[in-house]
């Protein structure tokens, strides 16, 4: 009961203070409320905070064109991020991380390098946008506290294990594809039409693939049974993407035929052949972190590193969500 009082005291004075803050604007400006929207521990954020952070992301010209229901969606977004930039960096703080001016005037040489803007044009462009220097040296303390936050109490604790990174590689199909391949032998036996020619026929390959289940190699009988042109080199024919074989052949090398295991007799145009195929390549190719390119390999790194800090990062805000209060205005 206490610390709701002493809660409830705070709230009154955060809005006395803003309420002040409105009438100081004078008339000129009456239609312009600056509404109390949020505490966070000891913070508020106003109305005025949530449109600069609005206008910085969409601009006002685009901000402008969405729907009304868009914009509100939008505001929200925005104020719900401002509360976790605001519960990080309370958390930072807590933590011994700080930022300094110099870093926060290094920051913002760098962004006016960036977009070749003088000082001046800097102001001016923050102006456009609803938001004073001291507000935006602000949201930059926030960002580079958010960014120690991780490097210092993240980034040192998070291991990218090899299989993950094949993991990714499969799911999103980032290996490199390669056109099927086959290496191949032959025997080829002569065409056989009459009876005899086929009986011949199946004697012959019978006792090519007894010789073979012995232990006789395919390429010394291929030498001693094969009439085609390769039977001196062993029945070796070489090497065939799809589309280079007779279309029988081609259905049983690309096909289910083992390796290193003979076909039945493939009757083509041509004549019987007895094919074997010596390799096969994976049209997936060889599925391994050394057949992921340098840039590719950095890109999933990059993926997966940014998914593990996210989670460790709405594992901090959770925790910091139920120890530091945050109170929503209306709610």
């Amino acid at each position: 009961m206490k610390n709701k009082a002493v809660f409830s005291c705070i709230r009154m004075l955060l809005l006395l203070v803003v309420l002040v803050s409105i009438i100081s604007q004078g008339t000129s400006q009456a239609k312009v409320v600056n509404q109390l929207l949020a505490v966070v521990g000891n913070q508020i954020i106003t109305t005025r905070d949530v449109m600069q952070a609005v206008y910085l992301e969409y601009g006002q010209r685009q901000f402008s064109q969405l729907s009304r229901e868009g914009q509100e969606k939008e505001k929200q977004k925005q104020l719900r991020k401002l509360v976790d930039d605001i519960l990080l960096a309370q958390l930072a703080q807590k933590k011994g991380i700080d930022v300094t001016d110099k870093e926060v005037d290094l920051t913002i040489k760098r962004v006016m390098e960036q977009n070749k803007m003088s000082d001046e044009q800097l102001k001016i462009a923050l102006k456009q946008q609803g938001m004073s220097m001291e507000n935006y040296r602000n949201k930059l303390v926030r960002d580079l506290l958010r960014t120690k936050l991780i490097n210092q109490e993240i980034k040192p604790h998070i291991i990218l294990p090899d299989q993950e990174i094949l993991d990714y590689a499969k799911k999103n199909n980032l290996f490199p594809e390669h056109e099927a391949q086959v290496t191949l032998a032959q025997i080829l036996l002569p065409p056989a039409k009459t009876e005899a020619e086929k009986d011949k026929l199946k004697k012959t390959v019978a006792e090519i693939k007894k010789r073979l289940k012995k232990g006789e190699s395919f390429a010394s009988l291929a030498r001693e049974f094969s009439v085609g042109p390769a039977a001196e080199s062993g029945g070796k024919l070489g090497n065939f993407n799809k589309g280079q074989l007779l279309p029988e052949i081609e259905a049983v090398a690309f096909g289910k035929l083992p390796v290193n295991q003979i076909s039945d007799i493939i009757q083509t145009r041509v004549g019987n052949h007895l094919i074997m195929v010596l390799r096969r390549s994976d049209p997936q190719g060889s599925q391994t972190l050394e057949s992921l390119s340098p840039e590719v390999e950095a890109r999933i790194k990059s993926a997966l590193f940014a998914r593990k800090v996210k989670a460790e990062l709405d594992k901090m805000l959770e925790k910091q969500r139920r120890e530091v209060p945050v109170k929503y205005m209306g709610n």
